[in-house]
């Protein structure tokens, strides 16, 4: 099971939350979020998880920006995918290549015939885009997840989460607002337990 703390501003949470299990970190870059992290304090987050034991795969969190933009902020702050939470076309995700991934929001986004090999599934909220700790749809996500790899976002909870992954079955699990003290800002506690209930799940299944 892999899990994705997203949204995360502090290289203390970011630490604690690989201590804890997180397989992947979020670093959002999208100006209008709570969460938002500019390239250099991104930066000193992913110099700081890159010297780590077991260092996390970065994801750059980004909503309708630019190819240019976003291969920018790659390169400069250190990412290892780019995960695109808007409105984007499909002919950007291509032209970015692998390195890309499309967050789709359920009942929002139409899904392509052809799923791609790794995709985030979240909940469609007017004038948002993630974060805003609404349950996505479990049955539609769970047909998803027969086909492809799907992260499973959407007003996920320490207490909600072991459901969620027996529901849907997803490849990994992605939280930001579910346990946070205030947009941006971990609570510890609530981390941990996030953490230990979704690798519990992942132990009990091998």
């Amino acid at each position: 099971m892999k899990i994705k703390i997203c949204g995360l501003t502090k290289i203390e949470d970011a630490i604690l939350a690989v201590s804890l299990g997180a397989t992947h970190i979020g670093l959002n870059f999208f100006s209008a979020s709570p969460r938002y992290v500019d390239k250099q304090t991104a930066f000193s987050i992913t110099n700081t998880l890159s010297k780590l034991e077991n260092p996390p795969i970065v994801v750059g969190v980004f909503v309708n920006e630019s190819e240019l933009k976003i291969r920018q902020a790659i390169k400069e702050v250190g990412l290892q995918l780019a995960q695109l939470h808007g409105d984007e076309s499909p002919d950007l995700i291509d032209q970015l290549g692998p390195v890309a991934f499309k967050a789709y929001r359920l009942g929002k986004t139409t899904l392509p015939n052809n799923l791609p090999s790794l995709c985030l599934v979240d909940a469609y909220v007017k004038g948002q885009y993630g974060g805003a700790g609404q349950t996505a749809d479990w049955t539609k996500a769970a047909s998803i997840a027969r086909d492809t790899h799907i992260f499973l976002a959407g007003g996920l909870t320490p207490e909600n989460v072991i459901p969620a992954i027996r529901q849907v079955q997803p490849w990994g699990v992605d939280v930001a607002s579910g346990i946070e003290i205030e947009p941006g800002i971990k609570d510890p506690q609530l981390m941990r337990k996030f953490i230990s209930n979704a690798l519990s799940i992942n132990k009990n299944s091998n």
